[in-house]
């Protein structure tokens, strides 16, 4: 019964962190993930905070400015590379970002 408890925790948790770090798309874009749940997206100066959630390999980002749309995107992660497809609330497309060397 334990074990069942720890699993299920360790998989709770672990959907988030998987984007931990910050992500940079073009010149001025960056887009930050805490690992627990919440993070910012950066436009040039610009500092948009946001809370996300990982649902399989869907990633939702509720901007805290209503002014910002929420954004639905299906993502993928290999080694250092966030790609993300345009879902609900956005433009559509593909994103591909490089991981920010800490």
């Amino acid at each position: 019964m334990i074990v069942i408890i720890t699993i299920a925790i360790i998989n709770f948790l672990k959907p988030t962190d998987a984007l931990k770090g910050t992500f940079v798309y073009g010149e001025s874009v960056k887009y930050e993930f805490s690992g627990k749940g919440n993070g910012a997206m950066y436009d040039s100066d610009t500092e948009y905070p946001y809370t996300y959630l990982i649902e399989e390999n869907t990633l939702k980002l509720d901007f805290k400015d209503e002014a910002v749309r929420d954004a639905t995107y299906t993502f993928s992660i290999e080694n250092d590379t966030l790609t993300l497809i345009g879902g609900e609330g956005t433009m559509g497309g593909e994103y591909i970002l490089e991981r920010e060397s800490e």
